[in-house]
């Protein structure tokens, strides 16, 4: 069955009060969800959709749209509308939370490679975000993290040797890093101030992460600290930006 096809099994009622271009919306969100339309697939052009569904062009164009904001559609100039990836909203941004405990509250299943895990002399960069001396000792952790098998995230996490060496007991594989710091009130984060920018992905990146040079990466750049005001983490982490979506909330005040 084609993909045109596939959409005669759906029909618009025009008898009842929900707007046209959300109940076609809602088609297409259905459609997704029971795997018949699937990151990648073309769906007919707007003349198409508007013979198979007797809408306006006005319509299938505001619902569209919504979903291209939405991220779950995108556009091709020229080609068409593409069902897009399936992406993580992460909202950790707005909240101090274990990468762990994120992907568990949003139904997937967390698990992590421990890439590198030794103690090592402060660089110059890691010295100054944990405001150390550059002949510190630091636990240099370095992790690739999975959501249901699937590469999400490399973080290279620095910690103060001196007051983070029981880090070192611990299965980093398994165990959750905030966790392990908030058994102690001197390493327990507090609060986190993060830094985000777009970034090129570099060879590693696109094997570790199984992506192509093409694909956007979302640098982060995080300070954690404790309730005395003193840093205690720094993590610089690559997300892949075909998989992740940032959520911000602001209010008026």
């Amino acid at each position: 069955m084609t993909t045109k096809e596939l959409f005669k099994e759906y029909s618009i009622d025009k008898s009842i009060p929900i707007p046209l271009y959300y109940q076609f919306k809602n088609i297409l969100i259905e459609m997704m969800k029971k795997k018949l339309l699937n990151p990648g697939d073309m769906i007919p052009t707007e003349f198409e959709l508007c013979e198979l569904f007797d809408i306006s062009r006005t319509t299938v164009r505001q619902a569209l749209t919504e979903l291209v904001n939405e991220n779950k559609f995108y556009r091709v100039k020229g080609r068409g509308t593409f069902v897009a990836q399936d992406k993580i909203n992460q909202d950790f941004i707005k909240r101090i939370e274990s990468f762990k405990l994120e992907m568990e509250r949003k139904g997937y299943t967390p698990s992590s490679k421990v890439l590198e895990f030794e103690v090592i002399k402060a660089p110059t960069e890691v010295a100054v975000a944990l405001n150390i001396s550059a002949s510190s000792d630091v636990i240099s952790l370095k992790r690739l993290r999975y959501a249901d098998h699937e590469p999400i995230v490399i973080a290279n996490t620095y910690l103060p040797y001196i007051s983070c060496k029981n880090v070192l007991d611990y299965d980093m594989e398994t165990q959750s890093l905030y966790k392990i710091l908030s058994k102690n009130i001197n390493t327990k984060i507090n609060k986190v101030i993060r830094n985000v920018e777009a970034a090129i992905p570099t060879k590693e990146d696109c094997e570790l992460l199984e992506i192509t040079k093409n694909t956007a990466i979302q640098l982060f750049h995080y300070i954690g600290y404790n309730q005395f005001d003193s840093p205690i983490e720094y993590t610089i982490s690559r997300y892949r930006g075909d998989k992740s979506v940032f959520t911000i909330e602001q209010y008026l005040h």
